[in-house]
């Protein structure tokens, strides 16, 4: 089956300036009796970390109850075929929407995806918010998705059909983007146009986006996905080879501070990668047979993850399992790891080549590059 790859939705908190908050969530709801004993799942952000919890239909009824700092957007998960989250979450009974302090009473008929929610002006609001610019990003996703399983793969004609779903599709976020920067331009007290300029800025410069965002009014530029974009802003124009590479304090595997400026005096590649990064697990056996080569002529490499707290077994673990001995820092954030925000990182693997003086030399060394980069560095 094909799988639609557009793009990658990030769970990330978001404040609004537009609803006034209670000190707690309530979140009730009813199912039918076939639900009963099933599992329900949520996922949010806190404070820059994840936040998971569950809870069990029983009766025809579920309560969820909980804090968050600041809005954020969530996920919620009804395991219907008693799967397990991990499947659930991927292909199954799923619902995005921005949770924050109020109540919501949910009326589930036949999926979590089509209930009822009442209660929530916010959830009322990223309701309208969606309508006006085409759809959830998620919902597009999965109908993508849907299309391309219907193509028989024995058609003679099956890439051709491929590709034309695929171009429908990416039409149909191309015109979903130009909305969202009209509403952005229209709604500068929106959290939404926050959310608007990030997801346009998977497609577009961003000399073209920070235009409108610096439109948006105070509050919600102080708004913490909007720092995050705006630090993406400045790393655009100051992480550059030439410039000094900023420096960061993040803990390492044994909880020790580790800072960029400790590597002084040597040459330091800073890997931002993660343990569910397929192309960062692809990469490493590289990166170590380059470190093994070049580490006693002067090369150190500080590893940064995008892991965050639920991965932090998993960090660990492809540490040993990739036979990566050098420093492993995270703060266990995820994207939105700070030092990862500093640098501007939006994808993974992405590394920094530092000098000893503490200039940026190279940037993105991977595969055959990395290697004939450090030996013009250290010689062959």
């Amino acid at each position: 089956m094909k799988i639609l790859k557009i793009a990658t939705i990030i769970l990330a908190a978001a404040p609004t300036v537009l609803f006034a908050q209670e000190a707690a969530f309530q979140m009730k709801g009813t199912a039918p009796k076939m639900f009963n004993g099933k599992m329900i799942y949520l996922d949010y952000t806190k404070n820059g970390f994840s936040v998971s919890d569950s809870v069990q239909i029983v009766n025809g009824t579920f309560r969820l109850t909980g804090t968050v700092d600041e809005p954020t957007y969530s996920r919620m998960v009804l395991d219907q075929e008693g799967k397990g989250k991990l499947m659930s979450q991927n292909v199954g009974d799923r619902l995005y929407f921005y949770l924050g302090n109020e109540n919501y009473n949910f009326t589930i008929k036949d999926s979590l995806r089509t209930a009822t929610i009442k209660g929530s002006p916010m959830h009322d609001a990223y309701t309208a918010y969606l309508k006006e610019i085409g759809g959830g990003f998620m919902d597009i996703i999965d109908a993508g998705n849907k299309a391309f399983a219907a193509v028989k793969q024995d058609a003679p004609d099956a890439n051709e059909q491929y590709q034309a779903i695929h171009e429908k599709f990416e039409a149909r976020f191309e015109a979903r983007r130009v909305k969202e920067l009209i509403y952005a331009e229209n709604n500068p007290n929106s959290i939404f146009s926050i959310d608007a300029l990030i997801d346009a800025s998977n497609k577009r410069k961003l000399s073209e986006i920070e235009p409108i965002f610096l439109k948006l009014s105070k509050e919600v530029r102080q708004l913490t996905t909007a720092r995050q974009l705006e630090a993406r802003f400045l790393a655009e124009r100051s992480i550059k080879i030439g410039i000094k590479a900023p420096d960061f304090s993040q803990p390492d595997t044994k909880g020790k501070m580790v800072k960029v400026s400790d590597f002084k005096g040597k040459y330091v590649l800073i890997d931002f990668w993660a343990s569910w990064c397929s192309p960062c697990r692809a990469e490493n056996p590289n990166l170590v047979k380059a470190y093994h080569k070049y580490n006693s002529k002067g090369l150190e490499v500080l590893a940064v993850s995008l892991d965050d707290t639920k991965g932090k077994g998993a960090w660990l673990k492809a540490i040993e399992d990739d036979g990566m001995p050098w420093i492993h820092v995270a703060d266990l954030k995820g994207w939105s790891n700070e030092a990862a925000v500093l640098y501007g990182v939006r994808a993974v693997p992405q590394n920094y080549l530092v000098d000893p003086q503490g200039n940026i030399i190279a940037i993105n060394l991977k595969g055959e590059h990395l290697h004939t980069e450090l030996a013009q560095v250290f010689g062959d």
